[in-house]
């Protein structure tokens, strides 16, 4: 063991000559994370909202529906509408304050009423891309229903808005009477369509548990274990770069021929590396789980899994410099490999924000099936038996690609 230990204080001393490489280590789930949590609003991550400035011009019954209808409560909380002079509306929309403005002509009951032409007219921020076209689309459905509307009981609306014939100011009984009917029959006959069925449903007590869970996770917490997968799968690459500075050096060749074995060596510089990873790990855990209010009693478990995955991706990245044919080829070659894992992995996005297929095609990659693990350790929904198998697994798997490194460093690498 004085060998490794010797290898490992080796690397570490030559790494803390280089400061700027910790430092970018360290920074980037620090940085990154920092962003990621202020753009999506913090530990709480609340829902983004469209702020909809309404100039009714109209001041009617209707206009005051159609205003209703794009409330806060009516929308389900992704619409606010406040209603203001269009003065005043276009000049905070000019300061980019709201999300877009809605601005109701005079006549629009009227026109609606006797389906005649009437055109809202909505100026939205260009510096909002997903909040406007929310904004639009439901005010197309409110314009789909209006359409609809007119197909089953326009007669009846068209004569309302007309008024009493000849020189009476309201309508006779009959009249009203008949009008009253014919749109209870009418709800009569879509009762089954607009008032469903009340439908019970029962959960477990764990499916509620679990769904209760998935409500109050924050945006920003999905987003951390994808960034410290980040900072790893940089952390590895950089690493196995080493390698080829021992090999220019001549330090493999000389250990080739030593009575040490290469295994010894090999398993020194893993040691330095999760050394360095340590370090990260526990610095950037240690954050999320003070930031997030996360059960402390959790955070032993979530660094030794990171760690061994550390492990399993300094591994890989090994592998793939062994077998290039140049330390530049072999920095191609680790770069290509490590900006898809990351993207398709969930350290760009979280799973649970991608499409079906390519979250189930991430969480099949090796930095994607650790990233769940430690996604359940965080969020305390781990399973002791489904864990210990993933725990074996991860072992078993860097300790196969560490052996073939060791054999494709004492064949061939150490050589050139």
């Amino acid at each position: 063991m004085g060998f490794v230990w010797s290898t490992a204080l080796k690397d570490w001393r030559r790494h803390r000559r280089d400061p700027v490489a910790l430092v970018l280590w360290l920074g980037i789930p620090v940085f990154v994370g920092g962003l990621i949590s202020m753009a999506s609003g913090g530990r709480s991550g609340p829902a983004p909202q469209a702020h909809v400035l309404v100039a009714d011009e109209d001041n009617s019954f209707l206009s005051g529906l159609l205003v209703g209808a794009m409330s806060q409560d009516a929308m389900g909380g992704l619409i606010q509408a406040e209603q203001v002079d269009q003065d005043e509306g276009r000049a905070r929309m000019a300061k980019g304050e709201a999300t877009a403005m809605l601005v109701i002509p005079r006549g629009f009951a009227q026109a609606v009423l006797m389906e005649q032409p009437s055109t809202l007219e909505l100026v939205t921020n260009p510096s909002q891309t997903i909040l406007p076209a929310i904004v639009e689309e439901s005010l197309s459905i409110l314009v789909d229903a209006a359409f609809y509307l007119h197909r089953l009981i326009g007669d009846d609306l068209r004569e309302f808005a007309a008024g009493p014939a000849g020189s009476t100011s309201v309508f006779s009984d009959m009249r009203f009477a008949g009008i009253s009917v014919r749109i209870n029959q009418l709800l009569v006959r879509l009762s089954g369509y607009l008032f469903p069925p009340i439908v019970q449903l029962e959960r477990g007590a764990e499916e509620t548990v679990e769904a209760d869970d998935a409500d109050t996770v924050s945006v920003a917490l999905l987003f951390l274990p994808g960034i410290l997968f980040m900072a790893l799968l940089f952390m590895a690459q950089g690493l196995s770069i080493d390698l080829w500075k021992e090999r220019d050096q001549k330090t493999l060749r000389r250990v080739v021929v030593s009575p040490q074995h290469v295994l010894l060596f090999l398993f020194g510089k893993l040691l330095s590396g999760l050394g360095l990873m340590f370090v990260v790990c526990l610095v950037a855990l240690t954050a999320g789980y003070l930031y997030f209010g996360l059960a402390f009693a959790t955070l032993p478990l979530a660094v030794v899994w990171t760690l061994l995955s550390g492990a399993l991706l300094m591994t890989i990245m090994w592998l793939l410099q062994l077998y290039a044919s140049s330390q530049h080829a072999g920095g191609i070659l680790t770069m290509v490999v490590m900006f898809p894992l990351m993207m398709a992995g969930g350290s760009f996005f979280p799973f649970e924000a991608m499409p079906a297929w390519m979250a189930a095609i991430g969480k099949r990659t090796p930095n994607g099936w650790a990233l769940e693990q430690l996604k359940a350790i965080l969020l305390e929904s781990v399973e002791a038996g489904p864990f210990s198998i993933a725990l074996v697994a991860l072992i078993v798997v860097a300790s196969v690609l560490f052996f073939f490194g060791a054999l494709r460093l004492r064949s061939n690498f150490a050589q050139g």
